[in-house]
């Protein structure tokens, strides 16, 4: 075996975690043709880009919703059944969709069915990180959340150009049965899982709000995660939105729109690269808020980059940067919530991780198109440019504090 693979020889020697790989593998591979076929799906069905926009949106409240509850069942009840009635749930919701998208239901019934797998996503976020917490020695974590992480950037960049793209000429709602068919496999392999993780007794007061409220108060009360939850908002909450809805604009006003899909596809490469990158250097648990300050910093060049590069390779190097210190900053995330969050409440906190993430992501986007109306989408990169930098600044000087 090539020395670069030797970091994962800790994750994948253990069986229990080889088929968790596998299980959530498969979910992230339908997940990945799902977002190339859905759109098509509903522009086939003679509906615009504003369903679409609705429907993401139902996504994104039902995840808020689940992760306020999804933290202290993970908690309190076995994490690996609670993980395979998810998959089971969502991959019954995408069979729902594709029934709804054949017989050309009202658009407005789509919205409730996306909803509920958004909950569903909620619940199996915080499941997930318990369940592989449980699994794996702690040495071993950052290859672990390495592993998954790569594992879904890899599917994020080929199947959308090879499997979405023989479903959706084909009929794209082919992608979306293909989503729920993963997700029921995924649950028949997650329920080979062995059970793991101690399961808490219910607390006086487990309502999920004030068990999310646990969860934050466990990250304010330590300063290596109060500092990685900022980090995390400026990477996931503000940069990639910026990446997704500005960026686009930026490219084609400077080169031929025909270069944002070649970005697509770096930022692609660079989200394998970021997940392999981080577990060698293993910054993920010596250093967690150094690795947070250069990933704020290099987040803020790929911006300057995607706004001023000079030449298309530039822009596409800053694309590139985009998805790879987004994957390697997650990755370190993960270990980190992991690793230092109390035992008895990680469900907890990364509930309440999700609850601010996901909660500050349709604003961002929101924001993000608003703003971009408004100013020159060039202008606006060095902007959220100059705004990285101020914080990996910030966050340098905290973690030299620290020492």
């Amino acid at each position: 075996m090539v020395r670069w693979t030797e970091p994962y020889r800790s994750a994948l020697r253990v069986a229990p975690f080889r088929t968790l790989l596998l299980g959530q593998g498969l979910s992230m591979a339908g997940d990945a043709v799902c977002l190339a076929a859905l759109p098509i799906a509903l522009l086939d069905a003679g509906l615009g880009a504003g369903v679409f926009g609705l429907v993401m949106a139902a996504v994104g409240l039902g995840t808020v919703v689940g992760a306020a509850a999804g933290g202290g069942l993970a908690d309190r009840r076995s994490p690996r059944r609670l993980l395979a009635a998810t998959d089971a749930w969502r991959g019954l919701l995408q069979l729902v969709a594709t029934g709804l998208l054949v017989g050309a239901a009202p658009w407005c019934s789509l919205l409730p069915v996306y909803l509920l797998f958004g909950v569903a996503i909620g619940v199996a976020r915080p499941c997930g990180q318990v369940l592989l917490a449980s699994l794996l020695p702690k040495e071993a974590l950052v290859a672990g959340n390495g592993a998954l992480n790569f594992v879904d950037s890899l599917a994020a960049l080929v199947l959308p150009a090879t499997l979405g793209f023989v479903l959706v000429p084909w009929d794209a709602v082919w992608g979306v049965l293909f989503d729920g068919l993963s997700f029921g496999v995924a649950a028949v392999v997650t329920t080979r899982l062995p059970e793991a993780g101690a399961r808490h007794e219910r607390g006086r007061d487990s309502r999920p709000r004030r068990e999310a409220l646990v969860g934050l108060r466990a990250i304010a009360s330590n300063a290596v995660l109060a500092r990685g939850l900022a980090a995390t908002l400026a990477v996931g909450v503000l940069g990639f939105p910026i990446f997704l809805v500005v960026a686009p604009y930026a490219v084609a006003a400077r080169f031929d729109a025909a270069l944002w899909g070649l970005c697509l596809a770096a930022s692609g490469l660079g989200a394998c690269l970021g997940s392999i990158g981080v577990v060698l250097l293993g910054a993920a648990q010596r250093r967690p808020i150094a690795l947070a300050a250069g990933a704020t910093l290099l987040l803020g060049a790929a911006m300057a980059l995607l706004g001023f590069g000079a030449s298309a390779p530039s822009v596409v190097l800053g694309a590139a940067l985009v998805g790879g210190v987004e994957a390697a900053w997650l990755t370190a995330w993960a270990t980190a919530l992991q690793t230092l969050a109390p035992p008895r409440h990680l469900g907890k906190v990364v509930a309440g991780d999700a609850l601010v993430t996901s909660g500050a992501q349709p604003l961002a986007y929101a924001g993000c198109g608003w703003l971009g109306g408004l100013i020159d989408p060039a202008e606006m990169l060095l902007l959220a440019a100059g705004a990285c930098a101020v914080a990996g600044l910030a966050l340098a000087m905290g973690a030299r504090a620290s020492r």
